[in-house]
């Protein structure tokens, strides 16, 4: 089951056996945080509704004598430009966060991600770049983990950093990147902005990965707090 998020317009795919049969429910929207309430049984009646506006539709094409092959196929789905893999996650409870980690040493992509399992992030490993970014084009993560060097030749010239430079800001302020490097000091705050990023973590001290995240993740939410009760009163988010 699709449903959109009627404050920002962001759609999730549900699987129908995670649905409770004959009851309303609500979702935590993954990119805005608002909550969506779900009517099954109005979604029931518009799903008749279009099914039957579909049908006469594809009748009336039939009566004017159009071939076959011309005829629009409303009831299938062309598979060219979708993978299903590329969705990072199926389903999320109401309250769950997500985090992307964008690390070639094994070791150490291994010790963040279990660090932000405890944290009751839901995470993810792209191998490369290109996937990550397909996995960004269907989800809004709420934590990425980056490495400068991932999967490219220049530091300077990352695509993921790039993409989340060029964000727009009421979507770039709903994600928390940190930037794993071994050119900056950690917290180094003007490395930070330089690089449009929310922390820069040096390499060297990634063993205590766990106290630096959780600071930088508390100091931006109350950074970001009053700004955001502020919207939520003016009914922006």
């Amino acid at each position: 089951m699709e449903i959109n998020c009627k404050s920002c317009g962001k759609s999730l795919n549900i699987p129908d056996e995670k649905i409770p049969k004959g009851k309303s429910f609500s979702v935590r929207c993954p990119a805005c945080r608002e909550k969506i309430l779900v009517d099954l049984k109005a979604a029931v009646d518009e799903s008749r509704l279009a099914d039957a506006g579909w049908s006469e539709q594809g009748e009336q094409q039939e009566k004017e004598g159009l071939p076959e092959e011309k005829r629009d196929d409303v009831f299938a789905v062309s598979g060219e430009d979708y993978d299903a893999s590329e969705k990072p996650f199926d389903f999320l409870e109401e309250e769950g966060h997500t985090a992307m980690v964008l690390e070639e040493d094994k070791q150490t992509a291994g010790h963040i991600k279990s660090v932000l399992e405890v944290m009751d992030y839901n995470v993810t490993a792209p191998e490369s770049i290109r996937e990550a970014l397909r996995r960004m084009k269907y989800h809004q993560f709420d934590l990425i983990v980056l490495n400068e060097t991932f999967d490219s030749s220049s530091p300077d010239a990352n695509g993921v950093l790039i993409y989340l430079q060029r964000l727009n800001m009421h979507v770039r302020r709903n994600i928390f990147a940190a930037l794993l490097t071994e050119r900056y000091n950690t917290m180094d705050n003007m490395a930070a902005f330089l690089k449009s990023v929310n922390i820069v973590i040096n390499l060297k001290d990634i063993k205590s990965f766990d106290r630096i995240l959780a600071r930088g993740v508390n100091e931006n939410d109350l950074f970001y707090a009053v700004f955001k009760e502020s919207l939520k009163k003016l009914g922006r988010i």
